[in-house]
């Protein structure tokens, strides 16, 4: 690993996405590392997002370099798929399950589609 580590970290209010992020602090804390949260929503879902946000604010703040970020769209995966690849992060950090939606049962699991399309290593925190 690099001594200075860029971690993007995917949530969605759920208790799976929590955990991904707790472990995407412990690890940029040990490599004075940056993270950067994000959610992505539907259209006029924007409150939800401001209060998944301020959430994981709670994690985050005063304990590693941050930025929080809100992504107006459908599909988490590519969002966090091209953050990765336009930004340059080392890892991407998700939950192995989210609130998930119908969609996701057609189209399989947020983390499974990132693993597969991911170029950054890729850490899916199970419970």
């Amino acid at each position: 690993m690099k001594e200075k580590i860029r971690i993007l970290v995917g949530i969605d209010g759920s208790n799976h996405s929590d955990r991904g992020l707790l472990e995407a602090v412990t690890i940029a804390k040990k490599f004075s590392g940056f993270i950067k949260v994000i959610t992505v929503y539907g259209r006029g879902k924007e409150t939800e997002a401001k209060k998944i946000l301020e959430h994981a604010k709670f994690y985050v703040e005063n304990e590693v370099e941050y930025e929080l970020s809100a992504i107006l769209g459908s599909n988490p995966a590519r969002a966090l798929h091209n953050t990765a690849t336009h930004e340059n992060f080392d890892l991407i950090v998700v939950g192995s399950r989210g609130l998930g939606s119908k969609v996701s049962l057609l189209l399989g699991s947020i983390s499974r589609q990132v693993v597969a399309k991911a170029e950054c290593n890729v850490l899916v925190v199970k419970k």
